[in-house]
């Protein structure tokens, strides 16, 4: 992590300490999904990133997911058991094919208005002109 992006976190109002682990987040995208289906994706995807900044917790384990879908009042046993069936597996992995045919390979990554795709740490400054520009 950049200090620029680290001091653009701060001035946000973001604490982000790089996690030990980079987990496996197949189970969370599948959980986000299960989320967005219910109206709560938001807010899951912002307690799940919280929790990975802030607190280092790993995003592939099925106890770290069961708090933050609780906190976003999200049904556990409804969820774990779309988890166990994989009913959101091949949803997942059909949008992490999608992007990577479009060259995406890591976060942060910006395509605006279909435009060229972009990687990497940007200040709003940068993230401004890119907007302005996509619209020529």
């Amino acid at each position: 992590m950049s200090d620029a992006w680290r001091e653009r976190a701060s001035q946000a109002g973001i604490v982000m300490r790089r996690p030990a682990i980079a987990p496996n987040t197949n189970l969370v995208h599948e959980a986000t999904a299960y989320a967005r289906e219910k109206g709560r994706d938001g807010e899951f995807h912002h307690a799940a990133a919280r929790a990975y900044w802030e607190q280092g917790v790993n995003l592939g384990n099925r106890d770290a997911l069961q708090a933050i879908a609780e906190s976003c009042a999200l049904d556990w046993n409804d969820l774990a058991a779309a988890l166990d069936a994989g009913r959101f597996r091949q949803y997942v992995l059909d949008e992490h094919q999608a992007a990577k045919d479009l060259g995406i390979f890591g976060t942060p990554t910006y395509r605006i208005n279909g435009g060229e795709t972009d990687f990497g740490d940007k200040s709003v400054e940068e993230l401004r002109e890119m907007i302005e520009k996509s619209g020529e």
